[in-house]
């Protein structure tokens, strides 16, 4: 027995996606209205955090793993950029913030096994 979906669940979920799109720019809509640098947070952060959502298995292409790692560098880059615009101490934060995730990284990096 294969289960489909009702068309009315797949209006309530296409209403469900229409009205977070127009939810989220509403949002960044009025925090660019307060500051241009409060809005650009917003979506970087939003950037960053789905590129941290983004887990392509390990067997996944490369361009998958790439595809993460570029949101990541694209979100956290812009987000420490709008810090900097924002209030300069916000900014040194972020660096610092990803200084020690490099350092952490390399701390408990495992060397391969084949070498």
């Amino acid at each position: 027995m294969t289960t489909q979906r009702t068309s009315w669940a797949l209006a309530r979920e296409a209403a469900g996606l229409c009205l977070t799109a127009f939810g989220v720019l509403g949002v960044l809509t009025a925090l660019g209205a307060l500051h241009w640098a409060a809005g650009l947070s917003a979506a970087m952060g939003g950037i960053f955090a789905s590129g941290l959502l983004i887990a392509p298995k390990p067997d996944a292409p490369r361009r998958a793993h790439l595809t993460r790692l570029t949101f990541c560098v694209v979100g956290y880059g812009g987000l420490t950029g709008c810090a900097f615009a924002l209030c300069v101490p916000l900014g040194w934060i972020g660096v610092a913030l990803a200084v020690t995730a490099a350092g952490w990284w390399l701390t408990t990096a495992r060397e391969s096994e084949g070498a």
